[in-house]
Formats: C-alpha cells, structure tokens, sequence
C-alpha cells in the first residue's frame, strides 16, 4: 500500500513541477497573438497574402479589414487597430500623429469594359469626363453609348490621388455610380458596357487574369503596367503606408520585417504592386 502511495504522490507532483515549467516559460515573452490591420483595401490584398507566411514564421494571426484609408487612420488614433493601412500619402500634420511606414508602391489605372474599343486615355479627357463635358463614348471615337463615370466614395484614399492628378475638386465630380472598395469599382466596370473608372492596378490585372470583362488604358500615352510604375514613367502612382500609434514592438515590428524581406518583397510583386528599393 505503501509503495502505492508513494507512486501517487511522486506522479502528482512530477505534474505539477510540469504545470510550472510551463508557466514560467511563457514568462517574459509576447503572448499577443494576433495583429490588426484595418483601412485602405488597395492594402488589404497584400496582408491577407501575407498571412500564411507570415504565420508560419511567427505563429501570429492576422486580422485585416478594409474600409479605406480614412477609417484606417481614425482607427490608428483611436487605439482600434495595431496598424492602420493608408493608400495616399499623409498631410503633415497627420503624419506629426503617428509613426508612418512606407511598404509598397501602386498604380492607379483607368479601366473601362472589355467590349470598349479605347485604347488610351488623357487626363485631360478624363478631367472633361468626370465634369459631365464629355458625356458618350462617340465623343471619343467609340460607340454611341453614355459613358457611366465610377467614382469612389469619401474616405477612400485612391478618390483623393485621383483629384489631385486630375485636377479636380470634389465638388466638380459628377458621377453616375459611386463605389467604396476596389472590388466593387471592378465589378462595376465588368458588369457596365458604357462604364470608366480608376482602381488599384494590380487588382485590374488579377480580375482580366480571371475572365472578368475589363480592361486597363494607357494614360497619357503610358502603357499601365508594373514596370512602367516602377521606373515611375506612368503617371497616376502613390506610395502605400501602414501607420501606427506607437512606435512598433514586438509583433508589430515582426511584421514590418516582414514585409520588407525577400519573401515579404516576392509577394508584394506576387500581388502586382512595386516593393521598395
């Protein structure tokens, strides 16, 4: 009986001694295991790549969402977020509120239905367009067919980069559809025979790879491709950011590694954006 016990006891307390090694490993390391990432959708498409990689390096998940750059910085300020993703470059005194990362580059590019026999476009023309100057396709040597001008809705970084290259104030914009994210903006320009817009480059050339009816023009004479913004010929491009409250540490910081090293590059490109030198 004795020896019972004493086999009892010795097993009870081996789990125990277990049980505190356990709790004294975990001592003094991260134990957040989760980052969020809200804000711009042109940058949503490179995090949600991100993840599977990055997980598997880090054992740290990834929560992303979208809702364009403004809801990403408001998020940021707020403490709602770890970063904040912003598809435009920051004002001065917005960047003098937060710590401001630059991780890729992006080219906006004008997208019309495939059936649409235009094959290039200027500013100019885009400009007249979006101020009801121009307002059918036989205007432009196309069919006589309205054009169905897409804009993007406030708070989206990618409406603010557009007016600043056009050269248009947002009161002289008259839209026939106003969209929110750069997935909606490409189902419209697939599923409206007479419609332009402008969206997130990459995200056109994935959506052509797969069947649906759209295609992109040339801008001002530049064909809209990924080597002509990365030698910053085209001329509609911008500089995607995340943002931060505080200064990065620990899994915040891992991810801004990240993104920056070879295989955080490989996916930048994977996604048809322009990594950083």
């Amino acid at each position: 009986m004795k020896t019972y016990l004493d086999s009892k006891i010795k097993h009870v307390a081996s789990l125990a001694l277990m049980m505190v090694m356990v709790l004294l490993s975990g001592c003094g390391r991260d134990t957040t295991s989760q980052l969020n990432i809200t804000g711009a959708s042109t940058v949503y498409p490179i995090i949600e790549m991100a993840k599977e990689g990055f997980t598997k390096q880090h054992d740290i998940r990834l929560n992303v969402q979208a809702g364009g750059s403004t809801r990403g910085f408001e998020d940021t300020l707020a403490g709602r977020n770890d970063f904040g993703a912003m598809a435009r470059d920051l004002t001065a005194e917005e960047a003098a509120r937060v710590e401001v990362f630059p991780i890729a580059y992006d080219g906006i590019g004008i997208v019309v239905h495939a059936s649409n026999p235009l094959k290039s476009i200027t500013t100019e023309t885009l400009q007249r367009i979006y101020r009801k100057e121009i307002t059918n396709w036989s205007q432009l040597g196309g069919p006589n067919e309205p054009i169905v001008a897409v804009n993007k809705a406030d708070g989206h970084a990618t409406l603010k980069v557009f007016m600043k290259h056009a050269g248009l104030t947002r009161d002289e914009i008259k839209a026939d559809v106003v969209a929110g994210d750069n997935a909606q903006v490409i189902r419209i320009a697939a599923n409206t025979r007479g419609a332009v817009a402008y969206v997130s480059m990459g995200e056109v050339i994935e959506a052509a790879a797969i069947g649906m009816e759209l295609k992109l023009v040339n801008l001002d004479g530049i064909e809209p491709t990924i080597e002509q913004v990365a030698s910053e010929a085209y001329p509609l491009r911008r500089t995607l950011y995340l943002v931060s409250k505080v200064p990065p540490a620990g899994n915040a910081s891992l991810l801004l590694q990240f993104l920056s090293s070879e295989e955080g590059k490989q996916i930048i490109k994977r996604g048809n954006y322009v990594p950083l030198p």
